[in-house]
Parts: structure tokens; sequence; C-alpha cells
């Protein structure tokens, strides 16, 4: 058995890893680029140098990995279970085996999925109080627990699952990575009360929303940071490398609105667009066209923030990749919504701490005591082999 725990977040360009020693002390991270994200091979080949490194290190070999994922298919659930007892009855007896039921009848109802988190956004005992936790055992007539599930398809976990196989990898768990990180540095807010988390990626992005600790809406899009890159490069007719380039250096200069051809050098990342004499305005433009529509499709769109009271201004926090696009002073659609907005800038560390942080909370021993191994039915069987 391992005197260590690893957690590998795959991104759609980059995978992460972090390993953590029996103290929960971060001993060792990393992280290696996709060589080809259109091919399984190209991820298999990134893993196997990325583990090997770290075999190297650790001199031991690395046998189980909870894996961090995010991908637009990702989708949420709510359920609202009720159970009323014809007398007194012990709170902590039914709990767990309503959980139970509850767990059956979305894995039922939706058996080409497969349950990667349970949230308990509410305890509701005799019809009326409300319950934040089960800290101690009372007696109840009726129970009520309001359930948020976050669903992935059983055939790409399968796949992700064969690609870690052939590294000689067991997955542990797989989690939702924007989930996972919302969860951990939520802690980290001063207040908690209405906070929006937008996870900018390379080819999603995913709005996480969050209301005095109770985790309310969920949604990702196949829309992110690459996409953005994509515009500057068709708008500015520049070289697609160029771009990203661009793109992620534009914020990090403190001096970009002095840019002019007497500072023009061999190395200036800015030398191109000074050359064609394209506008800085037009590129911040560009970059917050296309952010004004990711958040408007994953965010503004949705049913949930169209019925949310106008006049309570929620916190706006963005991180992930397309975190490092931003600076304060743009303009976007969102900003008049809010009370406040945080720029989160992470590092690999952050999200593989995150990771091993979720694996060790209470909150993931409830899915992962549920996921319990049981025999195919016939349709069952049939159908995941026919929807791969």
């Amino acid at each position: 058995m391992s005197n260590f725990e690893a957690i590998i977040d795959i991104g759609s360009k980059n995978l992460r890893l972090g390993i953590f020693d029996n103290t929960s002390k971060n001993i060792y991270s990393s992280e290696q680029q996709i060589e080809d994200r259109l091919a399984d091979s190209g991820l298999e080949r990134s893993l196997n140098i990325l583990i090997r490194n770290a075999e190297k290190y650790l001199s031991s070999h690395i046998d189980n990995v909870v894996v961090l994922y995010d991908s637009p298919k990702i989708y949420s659930l709510d359920v609202s279970i009720k159970k009323t007892f014809d007398y007194s009855t012990s709170l902590k007896k039914v709990y767990d085996s309503l959980i139970e039921e509850a767990h059956y009848l979305v894995s039922q109802n939706n058996f080409k999925d497969e349950i990667i988190h349970l949230i308990i956004n509410n305890i509701i005992i005799n019809n009326e109080k409300i319950l934040k936790n089960i800290i101690e055992d009372i007696k109840i007539k009726s129970l009520i627990l309001e359930i948020k599930f976050i669903c992935l398809n059983k055939s790409k976990i399968s796949k992700i699952s064969n690609i870690l196989k052939r590294s000689n990898l067991k997955i542990l768990n797989l989690y939702c990575s924007s989930y996972v990180k919302t969860f951990c540095y939520k802690n980290k807010l001063e207040s908690k009360d209405y906070v929006i988390f937008l996870d900018i990626g390379y080819e999603k992005t995913c709005s996480l929303i969050f209301n005095n600790d109770k985790f309310e809406f969920f949604n990702s899009i196949p829309l992110g940071g690459n996409d953005i890159t994509k515009d500057i490069s068709k708008v500015l007719n520049l070289n697609y490398n160029y771009s990203e380039d661009l793109k992620l250096k534009f914020n990090n200069n403190k001096n970009n609105l002095s840019f002019n051809k007497s500072s023009l050098a061999k190395n200036n990342i800015y030398s191109e667009i000074i050359e064609k004499n394209i506008s800085i305005d037009l590129l911040k433009q560009i970059i917050g066209a296309r952010m004004d529509e990711i958040i408007d499709l994953v965010l503004l769109k949705s049913s949930f923030i169209k019925n949310t009271n106008p006049n309570v201004k929620p916190k706006l926090v963005i991180m992930g990749g397309g975190a490092k696009v931003l600076s304060y002073n743009y303009k976007l659609c969102i900003n008049k919504l809010l009370s406040n907005l945080n720029i989160f800038y992470e590092y690999d560390s952050n999200i593989c701490e995150a990771g091993f942080k979720y694996h060790k909370s209470d909150e993931s021993f409830l899915t992962k005591t549920k996921k319990k191994t049981k025999k195919q039915g016939f349709f069952e069987t049939f159908f995941n082999l026919f929807s791969k």
C-alpha cells in the first residue's frame, strides 16, 4: 500500500499531477502539455511522461489515482425526496437510506450516466425545520432531502479509465474539476452569500453558483480560452500560436498602453501589431466581446439567473486558464450586475490540492459509499454498448 496519494487533473491542453503524503503535505507537483489533443495516443504519451517522471522522483510506483476532469457533457440534476413515518423515528436511522434511495432512482433513470457528485443542499424535518447538518440523533415524523447530483456519461469515464489502465493506473474516484475547485476556493472568501464562480478552461467554461454555502446552479458549455485565441487570429490576421502568446501576455504587461514604434524590439510580443498599425483597443474589444458571449451563454441566459432578485448583487470569481486573459479594467456585460469581481490566478498545486482536500471531505464520502458494483441488466448493457 502506497504511503502517498496521487491527484491527476486531466485538462484539454495540460495534465497536472500532485502527490500528497500521509500528513497531507504536497511532496511533488508537475505539469505536462498534451502532445496531440485530438488523439487518445497523445494524451497517453503525455500521461506516461508525467507519471514516469514522478515515479523517478519518488522512487516508487504510482498505482491508484484520483482524477479531476471537466467536460461540457457534465450536467446537474436536482432531486427532492420525502419520507413520512407513522411514528417518531430516529433521524440517523433513516437519513442514509433516503440518500441511497435518491441515488438509486437517479442511477436507474439515467443509466447511461454515472453520478460523480452527490450534494445535500437541505435537510428538512417535520415539514418545517431546516438542519444544516446532522450533529446528533433526534426523533422525526418526516424527512425531506434536497439533493443536487452531478453526472457524466459512463462511456466517457470508461474511455478515460482505459487510457489510464494502459499506463498501469487505476482510478479511485473521478470528480468534476470545476466543482472540486469551487468547493475548496469558496472557503477562502470572507463572505459566502451569493457567489458565482466562472471556470474558463481551454475548450469549456463552467458556471457554478453558491448561496450561503448551498450549491444552487451548474452549467457547462463547449467554449473557452481557445475560442478567444481563434478570434484574435482571425480578426487581426495573425498566426494562431502568436495570437495565443499575445492573449496570455497582453494583460501581464503593465505598460500595455505605451506601445509605439520607438519601443519596437525584435523580442517585443507586440511588434507585429505595431507594424500593422492595429489598435490595442481593438484587441481588447475582441477579447471582451468573446468573454461577453461566453458569460451570456453559460450564465445569463439561464432561467435561474433570470428569476433571481435583480436587487441582490452577487460576487463573481473568475478562475481557470481564462482568468489570465482578463484584467480588472475590462467592461464586461455582467459587471453592472455584480457587487464585486475577483480574478483568481491558479497554480498547478492549487488545483491538485483542491482535489486532494475534496477527496478527503465528508461530502465526497457520500458519493464514494454509493458507488456499489452491480450487475447490469440486459437492456442497460445493450444501451451502453451502442451509446459509445
